[in-house]
C-alpha cells in the first residue's frame, strides 16, 4: 500500500496551494484500496495539474496522484478504439496512434492533459460545432467508488453512474481506464487558414458561417480593443489535409523559464502584442499546411506558458451563451474586460453545437468566450461583474476553468445539479471524494 505524506500542492493558474496529504499508486490497481482508506479524511484525484482552478485540491484531506499511471492498455487500430490509464496524456497517446492513421476527436488545447481529466470535466476543442465533446466518443470508464469497489460504466452499463461521472469534476469515483473511440486521420497535416477581421460582428458572422464548412474553427480576439474595434481578431480555421507533403514545420518551443514580477508593466505589453498579432497579418489572410499535433495544442508553442502573467498567477474565465444571446453577452464581457485592463493574449471564442452528455457538462449550443485574467486586486470584483453578465444573457461557466465562480451563480447556471446531487448520495453517500472546488460551490448542498 502506497504511503500517505504529508506534500503541497498547486494549480496551472499559480493562484491556489493547498496542503494535503497525498499518495502515488504505484499501478492502478492500487487505487482502489487508497480510495477506501479507513479514516474520516476526504479524497480528491489529481492527475496533469492542468486545472486552472481548485478541482484537483483537497486542503486539509488527501489526494491521489494518478499522472503515473500512464499505461496505454490496448489499442485497436482495425477498430479505432483505445484503451488507456487515467493518467496518460495526449502527448502520450498521439505517437501510439498517429503513424496508424488515428487521431482522437476531441483534445484540449494543451497536450498536458491525461483523458482521466479529459472525461472527469467532458473537455471540448476547435471542432465542437462538428464532433461535440469528450464524452461523444467515450465508449466506458473504469470507476474505482467510496467503497472501493471497480464498476464499469458507459451509455449502457450502470448508464447513471456514467453520465453523472461524465463532466462530474472526479466528485463520484476515481477514474481508472478509459475506453476512447478514434477518428481517422488521411495525413498528420491540417490545412489551416488565419483571417484578421475588424471588430467583433464581422469575427463572429465568419464564425457562424464556417460552421457547416471548416473541420475547426477558432477566434483570437484582442479584450483590449475598444471602441469600433471591439472583438477584433484573427479566425482560425481548418481542415484535415489530404497529405503531408508541403507541411512546414512544427514551431520550436519557445520557453519562460522563471515568472517575472506582476506589475503595471503587464498589461501594456499584452496589449502591444494583441496588436501586433492582428496588424501582422495581410487582410486577406494567410493559408498554411501545419503539422495535426501543433495545431491541436497552441499552448504548448510555450513552455511555462502560465508563468507569463507573473508570481501572482492568473484566473480565467470560460463563458457559454446561447444563439439569441451570444453577440450581446460576449459584447458586454469584452467591454467589461477592455474597460478593466485585465485580458490577456489567449483570449478566444469558438462555435459549440449543442449540450453536452454528461450531467453536470459545460456545453450549449451557442458560442463560448474565453479569456485569461491576470491576478490582481481588483479581479474578484471583475470576476463578478461577468458572471452577472453571463446569468443575465442565460449562459454559463465552465467549472473546469473557473476559480471564482459563486455557488449562487453555479446553481442557477446548471439545472441538472439537484440530479448530480441525489447521484453522489447515491454512489458516495458518505462523502469520500471532495475538493476545494465543490466546497467552494457547496456541490453537494
Amino acid at each position: 500500500m502506497p504511503v500517505w505524506a504529508e506534500t503541497t500542492l498547486g494549480t496551472w493558474g499559480r493562484v491556489h496551494r493547498s496542503r494535503l496529504r497525498a499518495a502515488r499508486p504505484p499501478e492502478s490497481g492500487a487505487v482502489p484500496d487508497l480510495v477506501r482508506a479507513e479514516n474520516d479524511s476526504s479524497v480528491v484525484i489529481h492527475g496533469g495539474g492542468r486545472c486552472y482552478g481548485d478541482a484537483s485540491l483537497d486542503t486539509g484531506g488527501q489526494a491521489i496522484l494518478t499522472r503515473s499511471l500512464n499505461r496505454i492498455v490496448d489499442f485497436d487500430p482495425a477498430a479505432g478504439e483505445a484503451v488507456c490509464e487515467a493518467g496518460v496524456t495526449f502527448e502520450e497517446l498521439s505517437p501510439a496512434i498517429f503513424p496508424h492513421g488515428w487521431c482522437y476527436p476531441v483534445s484540449s488545447a494543451t497536450a498536458a492533459v491525461t483523458l482521466g481529466g479529459a472525461f472527469a470535466n467532458d473537455i471540448h476543442s476547435k471542432n465542437h460545432h462538428v464532433l461535440g465533446s469528450f464524452g461523444d466518443h467515450t465508449k466506458w470508464v473504469d470507476l474505482a467508488l467510496a467503497g472501493g469497489e471497480v464498476v464499469r460504466a458507459s451509455p449502457a452499463e450502470n448508464p447513471d453512474l456514467y453520465f453523472a461521472s461524465l463532466g462530474g469534476m472526479g466528485l463520484t469515483g476515481a477514474v481508472l481506464r478509459v475506453c476512447i473511440r478514434l477518428m481517422p486521420i488521411p495525413s498528420n497535416s491540417v490545412d489551416a487558414r488565419y483571417v484578421p477581421y475588424p471588430d467583433l460582428d464581422a469575427m463572429l458572422d465568419a464564425i457562424n458561417g464556417g460552421r457547416e464548412t471548416e473541420e475547426f474553427l477558432f477566434g483570437w480576439v484582442d479584450v483590449f480593443a475598444r471602441g469600433p474595434a471591439l472583438g477584433r481578431g484573427i479566425l482560425e480555421s481548418g481542415r484535415l489535409a489530404a497529405a503531408d507533403e508541403g507541411c512546414v514545420p512544427p514551431p520550436k518551443p519557445r520557453s519562460i523559464p522563471f515568472a517575472p514580477p506582476t506589475g503595471p508593466f503587464l498589461a501594456p505589453a499584452m496589449r502591444r502584442a494583441a496588436r501586433r498579432r492582428h496588424e501582422k497579418l495581410p487582410p486577406r489572410g494567410a493559408e498554411v499546411r501545419k503539422d495535426l499535433f501543433s495545431f491541436l495544442f497552441p499552448l504548448d508553442h510555450v513552455k511555462g506558458f502560465n508563468k507569463l502573467y507573473g508570481r501572482s498567477g492568473f484566473y480565467s474565465i470560460h463563458a457559454g451563451f446561447p444563439p439569441a444571446a451570444e453577440r450581446a453577452g460576449i459584447r458586454a464581457m469584452l467591454e467589461e474586460i477592455a474597460a478593466a485592463q485585465a485580458g490577456s493574449i489567449t483570449a478566444v471564442v469558438k462555435p459549440m453545437r449543442g449540450p453536452g452528455r454528461g450531467l453536470m457538462s459545460f456545453p450549449i449550443e451557442g458560442m463560448v468566450l474565453a479569456a485569461d485574467l491576470p491576478r490582481r486586486r481588483d479581479t474578484p470584483g471583475l470576476h463578478s461583474r461577468l458572471e452577472a453578465l453571463v446569468l443575465d444573457h442565460g449562459g454559463r461557466l465552465y467549472v473546469a476553468k473557473d476559480a471564482l465562480m459563486s455557488s449562487d451563480g453555479f446553481a442557477r447556471m446548471f439545472p441538472n445539479l439537484p440530479a448530480f446531487r441525489a447521484a453522489l448520495e447515491r454512489f458516495d453517500p458518505n462523502g469520500r471524494f471532495q475538493s476545494d472546488l465543490a466546497r467552494r460551490l457547496r456541490i453537494r448542498g
